[in-house]
């Protein structure tokens, strides 16, 4: 029997209308999870994800795992680009409203010393395996609780807590080596079940 997936591929249009009847509520309300701070960008997003979808049908393959599986990757993948655009978007919005006034005395060496930091962190933070960054991304950007985390991810809630914890423990262990700075906690505010 022929799957939706590899009818759309094949260029059926009916296809696509019974994954977005089928799939469209649950498309939707991860978008309002992932991007639940900018809503005008929600009904792009899930779109994007369609297009993805319709796009991506022709790497379907039945025998590796479900319609299901492989429509809540795209889902998740294309989703976690529009919240990282829309982040980006957001931070360069308030670092232009956030300027300091001329006359506001400036602290050089803080700023630099901060910015080392942060820059520090974040490629600690990438530098993390994919199936840890991801879950430690959504437990502490948008304070989604294991439970919420493993919805989102379609991964076992313990699996959730033990990527958290391996996550935690290696970014504290990086930035104590190269900065000898505290251990990090490790359990991320949010990620309480």
């Amino acid at each position: 029997m022929t799957t939706r997936l590899e009818r759309i591929a094949n260029g059926d249009e009916s296809a696509v209308r019974e994954i977005i009847d089928e799939f469209g509520g649950l498309i939707y309300r991860l978008a309002r999870r992932y991007l639940d701070k900018v809503d005008p960008e929600i009904d792009d997003a899930v779109q994007d994800v369609f297009v993805e979808i319709w796009l991506s049908a022709k790497r379907f393959d039945p025998t590796k795992g479900s319609e299901a599986s492989f429509i809540a990757t795209l889902a998740h993948r294309r989703l976690i680009d529009a919240q990282r655009r829309a982040i980006s978007r957001h931070k360069k919005a308030r670092a232009s409203t956030n300027q300091p006034r001329p006359t506001e005395p400036i602290a050089p060496i803080r700023q630099a010393v901060r910015s080392a930091v942060l820059e520090d962190i974040a490629q600690r933070f990438d530098e993390l395996p994919d199936d840890e960054r991801q879950p430690l991304w959504l437990a502490i950007h948008q304070g989604l609780t294991h439970n919420q985390i493993a919805d989102a991810l379609d991964t076992p809630v313990g699996t959730v807590k033990t990527r958290l914890r391996r996550a935690l423990l290696r970014l504290g262990k990086k930035l104590q080596e190269t900065q000898g700075s505290p251990p990090v906690p490790t359990t991320p505010k949010g990620g309480a079940s």
